[in-house]
């Protein structure tokens, strides 16, 4: 008796069940790794079309009916399947071994532009997503249910090479996917090391205290008291902790920033 590879169905939902004896790990892998609207029951996954999401719902619709008419043979189900991509999928397992932990969080990076990326969360839970959106207070641009976008420097770069080391975040195993070498971060700074980041990291400084060389260093000396006493953490004990966090990280972003800028004047100024 020949095995059942796939059943497909069409109706509100494409409906999908596969045996998962069946080449089936890249399969689950690739589902779990490009999708953020994803809800996981089990071995029931339904894929919620998404507009933004488009190149990856057609390699799927696309991959389903190819294998379908390889073992099929169905000429008009592969055609319907692929003029039906805009529907949501369901894909129901009949499992015998899987090796995807249906309790894991699975968490996908893209660079958006040279000023923006994008974290999105498959199976997300409510204190992983949390964790991860504190990280990125002062630097979040956009975020809902499922999704943080997050401005792309060199803060981000260094908590984001920090993730990709984690396999597990607020106890939840976690599998991350991006393209390392795009957040690739040195882990420490020293003025000995890259005259070129050294430099671009004064720039910056400057920039925060609205001057534009060093020599202003009264003028940075005023704005740094001005700053400070701003976002300093005790002017802000009685807001929201989200709030208090971030005129936190502001007060440190600043004083970071006046340090940097008073070692520099002292070692390249007066010297």
């Amino acid at each position: 008796m020949t095995q059942k590879i796939l059943d497909i169905k069409i109706n509100e939902n494409i409906e999908v069940v596969v045996d998962s004896r069946f080449r089936i790990k890249g399969f689950i892998q690739f589902i779990r790794l490009s999708f953020n609207k994803l809800e996981i029951k089990d071995n029931y996954y339904k894929i919620y079309f998404d507009e933004e999401n488009i190149k990856n719902h057609r390699l799927l619709i696309n991959s389903i009916a190819n294998l379908y008419k390889k073992h099929k043979n169905d000429e008009n189900m592969y055609k319907k399947l692929l003029l039906n991509f805009k529907k949501d999928i369901v894909i129901q397992i009949k499992k015998h071994q899987l090796s995807f932990d249906e309790n894991a969080v699975y968490i996908t990076i893209n660079k958006l532009s040279s000023k923006e990326f994008e974290i999105l969360f498959a199976n997300p839970k409510t204190s992983v997503f949390n964790y991860i959106k504190s990280l990125f207070l002062f630097d979040l641009l956009d975020l809902s249910e499922d999704r943080l976008v997050v401005s792309f420097n060199e803060n981000s770069k260094r908590i984001i090479n920090g993730l990709l080391n984690k396999h597990s975040v607020m106890g939840y195993k976690t599998v991350f996917r991006a393209d390392k070498n795009e957040f690739d971060y040195s882990k420490q700074f020293s003025v000995e090391g890259s005259l070129k980041e050294y430099l671009t990291k004064v720039r910056n400084a400057l920039e925060i205290f609205g001057v534009s060389e060093i020599y202003e260093f009264d003028k940075i000396k005023k704005e740094y008291r001005r700053l400070a006493k701003k976002y300093h953490p005790d002017l802000h004990r009685n807001k929201p902790k989200l709030i208090q966090k971030i005129y936190q990280k502001k007060f440190l972003r600043v004083k970071e920033s006046y340090e940097l800028l008073e070692e520099y004047y002292k070692t390249k100024v007066k010297n």
